[in-house]
């Protein structure tokens, strides 16, 4: 029967050894959690601040939502099945598609509770 006394420093002895090799990216990705919270608390208090705020909450959320942009190793790129000679004209596709996407929400918001829209209909 081995000793429970053993079996604590065996454990302890591991530990010591795991956080000697994985220890630095522990820490780094906690200090990168932090900030990532800092951050999100420092925006949600300037959004309190701003009444216009709900505009880029939306594109965020709509931008999160939308597929990103695929490059290939041949220089081009693909996004929502078209290919495009450039990653970055596939970036301007995606990024209208965004933009169409939130003014066509809040066109259908103002439709819903009986707002005027003024401006080119679809």
């Amino acid at each position: 029967m081995i000793p429970r006394e053993l079996w604590i420093f065996v454990a302890v002895l591991i530990a010591m050894v795991a956080w000697r090799i994985w220890g630095d990216r522990v820490v780094r990705a906690v200090r990168a959690h932090d900030q990532r919270r800092r951050d999100a608390d420092l925006q949600a208090y300037v959004d309190r601040m701003n009444p216009n705020a709900h505009f880029r909450q939306s594109v965020d959320q709509i931008n999160d939502a939308t597929s990103p942009v695929e490059p290939q190793k041949d220089g081009t790129a693909i996004w929502s099945g078209e290919t495009y000679a450039t990653r970055g004209e596939a970036e301007a596709a995606r990024w209208r598609h965004v933009i169409t996407q939130a003014r066509d929400f809040y066109q259908d918001l103002d439709r819903n509770l009986g707002h005027k829209i003024r401006g080119p209909q679809r």
